[in-house]
């Protein structure tokens, strides 16, 4: 019998266990990689290990992972009080970090369910405001948000190798966003965080 490709197979996403963490690591590590050769030497990987902090992200947001044929192929973190993110964002604010899809599952849509999944899970805490950082590297992640609303808020941006503590390092820019979801059109979403 022929394999099914991952195409054809319906992704579900839910929230993370403890048990997923290896997987969700394995995950971040690869969709992460290809910044390795875009940041400064001696950054990727301090940035890499915040990345891959999940107990402490699990402490503090919700995580969530993108599911097909019982392997876990992408993830983000939500957060219902974007506070609680330790990144200045107003109280009241919902809030996403670190969404990745590995890099074999791209272009199916997974990245754009997992967004829905912290679309949906923010409407459901009353939050008015959806809120990410990013970078001006993640060209395809920038894609994403600018197609969806997503509007710059530099009031909320930092300086990285400030907050990781890289001494001697060029500095680099994280950048804010948010959705207003008085402005945001309705979306479909299949999946529920």
């Amino acid at each position: 019998m022929p394999e099914r490709s991952l195409t054809s197979v319906p992704t579900a996403v839910r929230d993370a266990t403890p048990a997923d963490h290896p997987a969700i690591r394995d995950v971040l590590r690869a969709a992460y990689q290809q910044y390795d050769t875009v940041l400064p030497p001696g950054v990727f990987g301090t940035y890499l290990e915040d990345i891959l902090d999940l107990d402490t992200r699990a402490r503090t947001g919700r995580l969530l992972v993108a599911e097909r044929d019982g392997r876990i192929v992408g993830a983000v973190t939500f957060y219902e009080d974007a506070a609680t993110e330790g990144f200045g964002w107003p109280s009241g604010w919902a809030g996403l970090r670190a969404l990745g899809v590995h890099p074999a599952a791209r272009g199916q849509g997974i990245g754009h369910q997992l967004m829905e999944a912290c679309l949906l899970g923010a409407r459901r805490v009353g939050a008015e405001v959806l809120c990410l950082h990013s970078a001006a590297f993640m060209t395809d992640a920038l894609a994403i948000y600018d197609a969806m609303g997503f509007v710059r808020v530099p009031e909320f941006d930092f300086e990285a190798t400030a907050f990781l503590q890289i001494g001697g390092a060029e500095p680099i820019k994280i950048i804010a966003f948010r959705l207003d979801f008085s402005n945001h059109r309705n979306t479909h979403t299949r999946s529920t965080p």
